[in-house]
């Protein structure tokens, strides 16, 4: 019975992954000149390599083919969906060097939580980036190309 429960859920999930794939499909591209990306680990391109501690290989090595900041081995969701829609992938906010923040910016970091911090990551091993600081960061930069935009 739990066999044919399990071949049930996957031609359910097949065909609606489909179904979706297919109305996707017929949809106008969209337009967005930028994308401003919040969150922890899922869609972390480099924060903490940047502002901790820098990530080691092989994290980046089957699609970067060499060390990308991330701590997986290619890209993230926020990677296709930037391709998606054609946009160059984000840099991260807190690694500068080299990066482009034209189309956007990413103010993700791994481990970082919804409730504020109030211990240091040695102490909880939690990021110091919490959502309200990611927050606090995205409103400086606004602020900062503000100014240069002036």
């Amino acid at each position: 019975m739990e066999f044919a429960r399990l071949i049930f859920a996957g031609i359910l999930i097949s065909l609606l992954s489909n179904t979706v794939a297919a109305m996707a499909a017929d949809l106008p591209p969209c337009k967005f000149k930028a994308i401003y990306n919040f969150g922890d680990s899922n869609s972390d391109t480099g924060a903490i390599s940047a502002a901790i501690f820098p990530r080691q290989w092989p994290n980046g090595e089957t699609f970067f083919r060499k060390p990308a900041g991330r701590v997986c081995d290619g890209r993230l969701i926020i990677d296709f969906i930037a391709e998606r829609l054609g946009l160059p992938l984000l840099s991260s906010y807190l690694d500068s060097i080299g990066s482009n923040f034209r189309y956007g910016a990413n103010f993700a970091a791994g481990g970082s939580t919804i409730v504020p911090q109030n211990k240091t990551i040695a102490e909880s091993g939690l990021s110091p980036f919490a959502l309200n600081v990611q927050i606090f960061q995205f409103d400086q930069f606004k602020a900062r190309t503000s100014d240069l935009y002036k």
